[in-house]
């Protein structure tokens, strides 16, 4: 029995050893560990403030890109009624085009031949609308305004991606 009580202490010893050893061998991993997840932890928090910062710089630019649009859009609304405006004042309302321009012309992207001048002179022979020097004059003033604006919207998307970071672009 004495020898079954000092093998019983002798086993609980070495299980006693072998727990602390596995404590004291797996410190410095623990630390390791420690270091790393702080490590870690910082990088991530510098990511996370390179983001906040590059959003913030994205949006201060598109704000003002957006500023200077809205700019340009009022200037070409400006100009434009100024134009309308003033071609009554420059135009004769004789017939430009006749009905067959016209059906020709209403099957073209982008045109609208509705709204015209009503049929007078040798062009209500023809039985159908015309197209007076007016007409024509604002269709003109209506497409230039038009490309303006496309041109404005494009310079700015030019601008906001050449002036973008590397990196701040995603597909």
């Amino acid at each position: 029995m004495s020898r079954l009580v000092d093998l019983l202490c002798a086993a609980t010893m070495l299980a006693c050893a072998a727990g602390a050893g596995w404590e004291v061998g797996r410190a410095p991993l623990q630390v390791q560990l420690a270091q790393q997840s702080a490590t870690h932890a910082a990088e991530k928090r510098k990511a996370a403030e390179q983001a906040a910062s590059t959003l913030q710089a994205a949006q201060a630019r598109g704000d003002a890109l957006s500023t200077g649009l809205l700019n340009q859009q009022t200037t070409i609304d400006q100009l434009k009624t100024e134009a309308r405006r003033a071609i009554p004042q420059v135009t004769t309302g004789k017939p430009c085009l006749g009905p067959a321009a016209l059906r020709v012309l209403d099957s073209a992207p982008g045109l609208d031949v509705a709204g015209l001048s009503p049929a007078t002179g040798g062009a209500a022979a023809e039985g159908g609308p015309v197209a007076t020097d007016a007409d024509i004059a604002g269709w003109v003033v209506d497409a230039g305004a038009q490309y303006e604006v496309c041109r404005a919207r494009f310079g700015a998307l030019i601008d906001w991606y050449a002036a973008a970071p590397t990196g701040e672009l995603h597909d």
